[in-house]
């Protein structure tokens, strides 16, 4: 049964028992690091997934449709995987732990070497496409954590431009890759955000005193 591009493809991956489509977006996303997009062919996909061409076409008609099915996967399964990171989580400044390290571990996991370099235009297409979709799963996940944050300095923060900064810090990785320095600045953001908070709620108690 053929299955089309924007499919939930996150949730297919988890119900296909065979681990062919998971098999088929992982091997397409390593060949495009190698010999980039256009020049890919359906032989070389089936080829880098390990699984049959018969495999191969059962899911997807062309190599247009495989394209299009990693790049909604990606995204969906980044929608899914940054609200799940903070579910559960009541303190709102270890949610905001969970989140970053999971967004910082999402970029890494799902960006193969040399890929950007490969084949920049299937990379900058799907950035850019996939932009706001990005921007509002990190705002959900993190709204309790702004709450808390509102909470603290009494005033209202911007959450668009919050996230859109945050989104763009982070694909900032792709270009030039995250060392152990970037990724220990960008794990310790929730305790400097909040220090920051509480001074500034520190500041504004001190003002209503005077």
């Amino acid at each position: 049964m053929k299955l089309m591009p924007h499919t939930d493809w996150s949730d297919i991956v988890a119900t296909d028992q065979s681990g062919s489509v998971q098999k088929i977006l992982d091997g397409t996303l390593r060949a495009i690091g190698s010999i980039g997009a256009r020049r890919l062919s359906m032989s070389d996909i089936s080829e880098a997934s390990g699984v049959s061409r018969g495999t191969l076409y059962r899911y997807f008609t062309s190599k247009e449709d495989v394209l299009a099915a990693v790049s909604e996967y990606i995204c969906s399964s980044f929608e899914k995987g940054i609200i799940e990171a903070g579910e559960g989580i009541a303190d709102p400044i270890e949610r905001f732990r969970a989140v970053m390290r999971f967004y910082g571990r999402f970029t890494i996991e799902r960006s193969p070497d040399g890929i950007f370099e490969v084949e920049p235009a299937f990379h900058l297409n799907f950035l850019r496409s996939h932009f706001s979709r990005h921007k509002a799963a990190v705002q959900q996940a993190l709204d309790p954590v702004l709450d808390h944050f509102e909470m603290l300095t009494g005033s209202r923060l911007d959450r668009d431009i919050f996230c859109d900064t945050m989104v763009r810090l982070q694909l900032s990785t792709l270009i030039i890759p995250a060392t152990p320095q970037w990724l220990a600045i960008w794990n310790g953001a929730p305790d400097r955000l909040c220090k920051w908070a509480l001074q500034i709620a520190g500041h504004h108690a001190e003002h209503k005193r005077g």
